[in-house]
């Protein structure tokens, strides 16, 4: 039934249908191309107001028939209605106890649902994502790298945020930082950027469909053999996240959304937004040695390590 208007009764203040992107095991080696990233998770968030009892309320999840489902809380039913899967979980079963900021507040709740995406994979991406890293073998007691990475847009986006960062902790003996961006002037190294900045109110960076936007990132490798107690080849070197924001529908992708209250009414869902989160993590080969050969008169000839100039 179409959502009841009333003053009085409760309704979903706004609506969060999030899908996350890796890599298969959220890393790559020297290249990320678009294709690589797939879905493997879905959450719906949503915020009440106005309520004064949820009883034998529910939340109707309707997806497209090929989309494949795997549910953390066992829902209510699962069924195949028309050419979509139905998910149907009491809304009581989905409340969000584990964040109480809401408990005082009369009337308002949270709740959500998180659930997995199995093969085969919907298209859910609004924008292509690229890195690339140059070298992607890299030697010395100091290297740099400078890392690429493109966004394209393959719908309208009105909002992005991309966070780069080097890992706080590497191997012993190995420290790693950002000293360079595209977007800032970094004058001392870092451990992470943003773009855009961190300020309020936050700066708008939206995409139309077709637009594209380029990013360099300069990473630098400091390796001290002396603390260093193993050798790793694979070292990484950076984590992209970007964060993808479009307002949306209850019906939009991916998956239409409806909340039913204990007479069969829809609660009314004053705003919804769609999220996409895109991530992985780039890995290099790295080494702090050089290898050259050695040739000593009568013997033959060997591999010998010594530190990079």
């Amino acid at each position: 039934m179409q959502p009841e208007e009333s003053k009085n009764g409760p309704a979903v203040e706004y609506l969060l249908k999030e899908v996350s992107f890796s890599t298969c095991d959220n890393k790559f080696f020297g290249e990320l191309e678009k294709e690589m990233l797939i879905p493997n998770n879905v959450n719906v968030y949503g915020k009440i107001r106005g309520a004064t009892n949820l009883r034998d309320y529910v939340v109707r999840l309707e997806f497209p028939s090929e989309t494949a489902i795997g549910y953390i809380k066992q829902p209510l039913s699962n069924a195949m209605e028309g050419e979509g899967r139905v998910l149907i979980y009491k809304l009581e079963d989905v409340i969000n106890f584990d964040d109480y900021w809401w408990l005082p507040l009369k009337g308002e709740t949270e709740f959500s649902v998180r659930l997995n995406l199995l093969p085969p994979f919907p298209e859910l991406k609004p924008v292509g994502l690229q890195i690339s890293c140059q070298p992607d073998v890299a030697v010395g007691l100091e290297a740099d790298i400078t890392t690429k990475i493109g966004i394209e847009a393959e719908e309208d986006v009105d909002q992005m945020s991309l966070k780069v960062s080097a890992p706080m902790r590497a191997m012993p003996g190995i420290f790693i930082a950002i000293s360079g961006f595209s977007d800032d002037n970094i004058t001392e190294p870092r451990q992470s950027v943003v773009s855009p900045k961190n300020e309020f109110p936050t700066p708008v960076l939206g995409l139309r469909r077709g637009q594209a936007l380029d990013f360099k990132v300069k990473t630098r490798i400091t390796a001290d053999p002396s603390n260093m107690v193993f050798l790793k080849c694979e070292q990484d070197i950076l984590t992209a996240k970007l964060l993808v924001l479009s307002n949306s529908t209850p019906a939009g992708l991916p998956c239409r959304v409806t909340i039913l209250d204990n007479k069969g009414f829809e609660v009314p869902i004053q705003r919804t937004v769609r999220s996409t989160i895109l991530q992985a993590t780039a890995q290099v080969m790295y080494s702090p040695f050089s290898i050259h050969r050695e040739a000593s008169s009568g013997k033959p000839e060997a591999l010998l390590q010594s530190p990079a100039q």
